[in-house]
């Protein structure tokens, strides 16, 4: 049985930080309710985004890891190519946009990303929960509007920082304490 993802804030008896193979297995879990898109959300009624997947599927993506810049949904084609506009009339995006007037936190979801030091090496983590602090239309680097999102991450006590790949890598640094003597 599923957990119902349109639900705001924390899901039931999954904590941050919790990691899933798949996007099935995330929306069984009712983390994201989205098979392929990255935003999961409601625009009627003044709800608001539930949950984001941040994946590197847009290029002017940031993540900062406290803070992420997300480029909303739309003018795509079949080759992930930006090819036309964003709008806040789409409704992925306007649930976003919701989500900053009201100031609704919205889950994180993080999936691979080769680009992300914040992102796991393979599959999803849910990440825990971000406020829309910033929701603008401006050019994208392929010269489209794009709606930009800046979130911000909630801190809870108890919190943990962030995982990330960052590692020493002590023989490199090794090789560059060396070559500095020189």
């Amino acid at each position: 049985m599923s957990q119902d993802p349109r639900i705001y804030g924390h899901i039931p008896n999954v904590p941050v930080f919790t990691t899933f193979r798949s996007r099935d297995a995330l929306i069984r879990a009712g983390v994201h309710g989205q098979s392929q898109a990255g935003i999961h959300g409601d625009s009627k009624d003044g709800g608001g985004a539930f949950s984001i997947c941040v994946s590197g599927g847009y290029e002017d993506n940031v993540d900062n890891g406290e803070t992420i810049v997300y480029v909303g949904s739309g003018g795509q084609n079949s080759r992930g190519e930006q090819t036309a506009d964003q709008s806040f009339d789409d409704s992925r995006n306007r649930s976003l946009q919701i989500s900053c007037e009201t100031a609704r936190p919205v889950r994180v979801i993080r999936g691979r990303n080769k680009k992300s030091f914040y992102a796991p090496a393979s599959g999803y983590r849910y990440d825990g929960l971000y406020v829309v602090v910033r929701a603008e239309m401006r050019r994208g680097k392929e010269g489209h509007n794009m709606c930009f999102f800046e979130l911000q991450r909630v801190r809870e006590e108890g919190d943990k920082d962030l995982p990330n790949r960052r590692r020493l890598d002590t023989r490199r640094l090794a090789r560059m304490l060396r070559q500095a003597r020189k």
